[in-house]
């Protein structure tokens, strides 16, 4: 970024300069998207897929819309649409987020015409980004047919050492690579680079945005020819003026194992369905089967997991989810691991507990024998607590849940 650059946004900054609030980049709230197999939760933060019209201009070596600066008063206020939008999501504020703190009047800041559903893309449509600051810090994005967040305020003791590149975004996993990323990025940030791994760099322009926003937003699709485990990105570093990378600056992203890749199987009753390599779907074994909404049946499969453990599989008629954790993380999961889901309660539960009590607003309770370490129940709402008791009947552990 050049010195005139730098002058032109030090000089809005001081104008509204605010000592007690600035910027935090540690929660992004993404887009809310039904997950019919909850894995890898929270790595789709903006843009899924491919900046489609932006490949065709622009060089294989940097993808992204040309660096800028905009003056976020000087640019045109959001339609009263993206205003609803901003405004409903007030109530969904990131943790440590002082719930006064408000989302102010968006303003459109640039346009880019991509494809948020496929990759390669296949059918490029435009979209818009509107940028609102939040009343207290921080602010929230928004890319209109696709969603956005938002970052909390910061501590201005460390607003100078704590860039946004680490809140960079893997938006997507197309064949266990890295396909796009984007985000944003702090003002001691300068520059941000890509890199790959046999060694190839490009750096991604960014769109600097003036106070109170003090952010700069980019937004990356890699080349076709790195869309490949042998030479995929491997991580994207913010710089300074110097090349240095910043604080907290560089992201890298790893490959998933070739056992963790997702493959075609097939389960006991011909169904096929695409499962980690190492869950062992020839030897799954039906634990829950029952009706469910929509004219559908609920049902639960588990299933060895190749290193230890157990996978599983649950659909409710609307939904579902898989999941085939370690017996690392099964050492650190709650006693018992659970979640209300289209009129189902689903949980995996530790040896210990030998019931499952499940309460609910009315004063309304069922009992749930566990089966093989599992629980999946129709349940008529929402419980507002959970009880696991001992073979003796002594409650061994309680969880109480958000009324909903």
């Amino acid at each position: 970024m050049t010195e005139t650059i730098d002058q032109l946004i030090q000089a809005r900054f001081d104008a509204v300069a605010n000592p007690l609030d600035d910027a935090d980049w540690t929660d992004v709230l993404t887009r809310a998207r039904t997950a019919t197999r909850p894995r890898r939760a929270a790595i789709r933060i903006a843009l899924v897929g491919a900046v489609a019209a932006l490949a065709a201009t622009i060089t294989a070596v940097a993808f992204g819309w040309p660096g800028q600066v905009v003056d976020f008063f000087n640019a045109p206020p959001a339609p009263e649409s993206v205003k609803a939008f901003f405004g409903a999501h007030d109530a969904a504020l990131p943790s440590g987020v002082d719930p006064m703190a408000t989302v102010g009047r968006p303003r459109k800041i640039t346009t880019a015409t991509f494809d948020a559903d496929h990759l390669p893309p296949k059918h490029a449509t435009l979209h818009t980004l509107y940028v609102a600051p939040r009343k207290g810090g921080g602010f929230c994005y928004l890319w209109t047919g696709y969603g956005g967040g938002c970052a909390d305020p910061e501590d201005p003791a460390r607003a100078r050492t704590n860039p946004a590149a680490r809140s960079v975004g893997l938006s997507d996993l197309e064949n266990d690579y890295v396909g796009f990323v984007d985000g944003w990025m702090r003002g001691d940030a300068k520059t941000l680079e890509v890199h790959f791994a046999r060694g190839a760099t490009a750096t991604i322009p960014v769109t600097w945005v003036s106070a109170p926003i003090d952010a700069g937003f980019f937004a990356y699709v890699v080349p076709p020819s790195h869309l490949t485990r042998t030479d995929p990105l491997t991580s994207v570093a913010a710089l300074d003026a110097s090349g240095k990378v910043v604080r907290w600056g560089r992201q890298p992203f790893e490959l998933t194992k070739p056992l963790d890749e997702d493959v075609m199987q097939t389960l006991p009753d011909g169904r096929k369905i695409a499962l980690p390599r190492r869950a062992q779907a020839a030897r799954a074994h039906e634990l829950f089967s029952f009706p469910a909404a929509h004219h559908s049946r609920a049902y639960l499969w588990a299933m060895p997991r190749t290193g230890g453990g157990v996978c599983f599989l649950y659909g409710t008629g609307a939904g579902g989810g898989f999941g085939c954790p370690s017996r690392y993380w099964l050492a650190h999961i709650p006693a018992i691991d659970g979640t209300a889901l289209n009129g189902v309660y689903f949980a995996q539960v530790k040896p210990e507990i030998a019931t499952v009590e499940l309460a609910f607003r009315n004063g309304s309770s069922e009992r749930i024998m566990p089966i093989d370490g599992f629980v999946l129940h129709a349940i008529p709402s929402t419980p507002v607590s959970v009880v696991g008791l001992s073979p003796s009947g002594q409650p061994i552990f309680r969880q109480h849940l958000a009324e909903h």
